[in-house]
């Protein structure tokens, strides 16, 4: 028994173990918290739920928006009048029986209607809260019927599509570690294998909360979305060149 303690004694002390391995953790690589962009208002509709898969530019959230739905068909009636008004002066002045100073007046008011709708569009459209990125919907903060003001959170996103993993490795490494490296990680929770990333960012400063690592970000593609944020990963700095 003593012979297979050493024997286990001296494995442990000789064999190219992780000593080396760091842990990290995966952060999405797109989270995004997406806010009303108008003061205080009336939520009509939610039209995704936690869980679901979105496009970019897909609709979120509507908001009340009968005024200013109202507001753009009001402008653009007055566009058409100071359309045709503008275009018939322009056509007397042409014909010799028209005023010039009233013509450009009338085309400085058709320029002005045509701001005022702009604005109303603008006004209408940021009622319907669209999605800015393509991801997944990992929390709603709001339903139908409440209200919301600017800049309040309304719906949090995660794009997965390629995930950072974050690690901290001894300071040591510091002068080894390189951009676009190749970095191969475990991830526990979904197996043994390696899944190789790439080194995209490595931090110039010494973390204050250690004294001895720096942060570094490797990037991973995750086909499938295996690889969930939060999940725990591993990596051998050592050697890597």
């Amino acid at each position: 028994m003593k012979m297979v303690a050493l024997f286990t004694a001296l494995f442990l002390l000789n064999r190219p173990a992780h000593a080396q391995d760091i842990q990290g953790i995966v952060r999405p690589i797109k989270p995004v918290s997406v806010s009303s962009p108008v003061l205080q208002d009336v939520i009509t509709a939610v039209l995704v739920d936690e869980g679901d898969t979105v496009q970019e530019g897909q609709p979120l959230v509507q908001l009340r928006s009968e005024r200013e739905e109202l507001a753009v068909q009001r402008t653009e009636k007055q566009l058409e009048l100071a359309d045709y008004k503008a275009a018939g002066l322009e056509k007397l002045l042409k014909e010799g029986i028209g005023s010039r100073e009233k013509m450009l007046e009338e085309k400085a008011n058709l320029e002005l209607v045509r701001i005022f709708n702009r604005e109303a569009q603008v006004a209408f459209k940021e009622k319907t809260i669209r999605s800015p990125i393509s991801g997944i919907v990992v929390k709603k903060y709001k339903e139908a019927g409440e209200s919301v003001d600017r800049v309040e959170k309304l719906i949090d996103l995660v794009n997965i599509d390629q995930v950072f993993v974050e690690f901290f490795p001894d300071q040591k490494f510091m002068e080894t570690v390189r951009l676009d490296q190749s970095v191969a990680m475990r991830f526990p929770l979904i197996g043994n294998a390696e899944i190789t990333g790439k080194v995209v960012f490595i931090d110039p400063r010494i973390e204050a909360t250690t004294g001895n690592s720096f942060r570094v970000k490797v990037l991973v593609d995750n086909p499938g979305h295996r690889i969930k944020a939060g999940m725990r990963a591993t990596a051998n700095f050592a050697g890597k060149s």
